[in-house]
């Protein structure tokens, strides 16, 4: 086959549409997968609040690594196990200033907690930081990591 600048620039205008059609289908496709991530943290924060340890253990990898401002760092069994054994009772948890970003099947949530718990026989009402890496398995998305942080005010 003999290659011409015209068969070339055919070929270039094919390739050019095709990608053109496979971004402009790829945007709904984005916009599902951020709705996704937003729902599996929207559903992660009502199964602390209700203590729904079924819930928290499937939404969860079971390698997860949740870490607190305070520094300890729980695995999956260890946070879920505290929740239910209402070692910190959540009474009220917003989330806001919601930042999600998806890439691939890849999903981190970034966020500020805003709640109201029960821990160590005390009440106390806390305002943090979170970021959560969380990844697509089987279609759903899968808590891998959660890392609060204390906000520094001036």
């Amino acid at each position: 086959m003999n290659l011409t600048r015209r068969k070339l620039a055919y070929a270039g205008g094919l390739m050019a549409g095709a990608a053109l059609i496979g971004a402009t289908s790829a945007v709904p496709a984005l916009a599902c997968a951020d709705d996704d991530l937003a729902k599996a943290v929207e559903d992660f924060r009502k199964a602390m609040v209700e203590a729904n340890g079924a819930r928290l253990l499937e939404l969860s990898a079971d390698e997860m690594s949740f870490g607190h401002a305070n520094g300890v760092i729980q695995t999956k069994i260890e946070f879920v196990k505290s929740v239910v054994d209402k070692a910190e009772v959540f009474k009220r948890i917003d989330l806001v200033s919601h930042q999600n970003r998806v890439a691939g099947d890849i999903g981190i949530a970034r966020h500020t907690f805003d709640a109201d718990i029960f821990f160590q026989g005390k009440d106390i009402s806390l305002t943090l930081g979170i970021v959560m890496v969380w990844k697509n398995v089987d279609g759903r998305f899968r808590l891998f990591a959660r890392q609060s942080f204390k906000p520094i005010t001036v």
